[in-house]
């Protein structure tokens, strides 16, 4: 599987590089989405919803066919958010669940989606600004994806 790694933002894409594992699979392209080809975009249920379908889920990443023709990929995956439970009629996140990283769980569901449903030979962006991870002041997100993709790659 190749992961392109889209932003508008060079200093981003520098923050990023540097922390995500060194890999021929991984490459950093100044730009937006549409500026390069691939089989599936992982973007934000924020985003993808009202263009693509789906809704809101906790403990699966989506796969949403993109029959709209506006220059994004075939494919949307949408991530999932960290599994909850109700707990005095409020939701929290499951207890075996309240240290991991919310960036960490939704790529590294989201790329194992992609994985079960189209297999090792497809192309994947993560367009920063759509995943809502493009501040250049952030290494905690960063490091956070570099952890599942990493796990992602090797397992």
């Amino acid at each position: 599987m190749k992961i392109c790694v889209t932003s508008l933002r060079q200093s981003t894409l520098d923050l990023w590089s540097r922390l995500l594992p060194a890999s021929t699979a991984i490459r950093f392209v100044n730009g937006g989405s549409r500026s390069v080809q691939a089989d599936v975009l992982v973007m934000s249920g924020v985003w993808a919803f009202d263009r693509y379908g789906g809704s809101p889920d906790r403990e699966a990443a989506q796969v949403l066919p993109n029959a709209r023709g506006d220059g994004l990929p075939e494919w949307i995956v949408v991530p999932p958010f960290r599994p909850v439970v109700e707990r005095d009629g409020e939701f929290v996140t499951r207890e075996d669940f309240a240290e991991v990283s919310p960036a960490y769980y939704g790529i590294l569901r989201s790329l194992q989606a992609v994985r079960d449903g189209f297999g090792d030979s497809v192309s994947v962006v993560l367009d920063l600004s759509l995943l809502g991870m493009d501040d250049p002041n952030d290494e905690s997100t960063p490091a956070s994806v570099a952890r599942a993709i990493e796990e992602f790659l090797t397992g």
